[in-house]
């Protein structure tokens, strides 16, 4: 991939745990390595292109500095270690990303840091929906965790949709609003895409990955030619682009960092399990500007974690969503209800996360 650099980070506002509904960045190459059946028209979530500069999200003071200390239910990080698995045999190809990445004692670190606002969210829905809950680390392959990130083949988002491919996802694209930018319906995009990536790919999640990738056309071909020659049709025997023959092992290499810090020689900081974001739902159109007044944050940290809405302001025909940060959920709540605006509780912590919680808090 050509590299593509980063404009310095924004400051994003604290995000904590607060409200109902609760959920729950930076777009170049990492600088420690260089490098449905066949639907006619599918494309690559990321097929061509590098990403350019785009704004980082950061969370003020959120990089954590407590080194991982193994108990389950305290860090978000052991949701990703404990829960299900991609099941990928191992290959030298991945011992020798892991090698590169190695090479930067701060990896781990920087990945916390860009992961930290996104990862509880993407985390639930991974689970909600029974899909490895390693494919929570796919978009740092995919974009650093970036939900500006745009490449010169129109791929744009956290998860890196071509335009097509986000519209078969169900990711509205228009003049107010792009759905491959908005960071839990393209959440919601990429685990439509992975499973159905999956299901043609008969479970084999390193083909399903190389087709999200490469494209599932291109990946069928691929092994159509290697059966022809006799030849093994597995991911790692087949003749790929350059691009999708380093992208799995890429993404095994930062689960195996992220699995087995401590094996590694490196630091694995913690991000609370607690959601960061909370997702706010209105009777009719809020722009991000009176949200941010009523939720008392700055205009640019809802900006920031609404970069789908490209005017600012929820589509007149809704849905009316934005997420805030969890600590300035409630406050935002309470204005709307006075307001009669709030759909939804103004207090209320997700069950099913309290119980999960206290469930792995209890057995650890």
């Amino acid at each position: 991939m050509p590299p593509a650099s980063c404009r310095p980070p924004v400051l994003l506002a604290t995000l904590a745990l607060a409200g109902a509904a609760t959920l729950s960045g930076c777009a170049s190459r990492p600088t420690e390595y260089d490098p449905r059946r066949d639907a006619p028209r599918s494309v690559s979530a990321r097929e061509y292109g590098y990403v350019r500069p785009a704004t980082d999200v950061r969370v003020r003071d959120e990089a954590p500095r407590v080194a991982y200390s193994g108990r389950i239910g305290d860090d978000v990080w052991d949701r990703v270690r404990h829960g299900r698995r991609l099941g990928i045999d191992h290959h030298t190809r991945v011992e020798r990303a892991l090698a590169a990445m190695k090479r930067n004692p701060n990896y781990l670190t920087g990945l916390t840091r860009r992961a930290s606002p996104y990862l509880h969210l993407i985390v639930e829905e991974l689970e909600r929906h029974g899909l490895p809950a390693e494919l929570a680390l796919l978009p740092e392959i995919e974009s650093r965790y970036n939900p500006r990130a745009v490449s010169h083949m129109s791929a744009t988002g956290m998860w890196q949709f071509m335009p097509y491919t986000g519209r078969e996802m169900g990711l509205v694209q228009n003049g107010m609003y792009d759905g491959r930018n908005d960071i839990l319906a393209s959440t919601r995009g990429a685990i439509a895409y992975l499973t159905q990536l999956r299901d043609q790919f008969d479970g084999d999640w390193a083909l399903a990955l190389a087709a999200y990738n490469a494209g599932p056309g291109r990946v069928r071909g691929a092994q159509r030619a290697n059966a022809a020659r006799g030849q093994p049709t597995d991911y790692w025997s087949l003749n790929l682009p350059s691009e999708t023959q380093h992208y799995v092992p890429k993404l095994l290499a930062v689960i195996d960092l992220v699995r087995s810090p401590d094996r590694h020689g490196l630091t694995m900081p913690q991000i609370e399990n607690r959601p960061a974001l909370a997702l706010i739902e209105t009777r009719s159109q809020i722009d991000l500007a009176q949200a941010a007044r009523l939720a008392g944050v700055p205009l640019t940290t809802l900006r920031d974690l609404n970069p789908g809405l490209k005017q600012g302001k929820t589509l007149r025909e809704g849905p009316h969503r934005v997420l805030v940060p969890a600590a300035s959920a409630n406050q935002l709540r309470t204005a709307l209800a006075r307001n009669g605006e709030l759909i939804g509780p103004v207090v209320a912590e997700t069950e099913r996360r309290r119980r999960w919680f206290s469930r792995n808090n209890s057995a650890s």
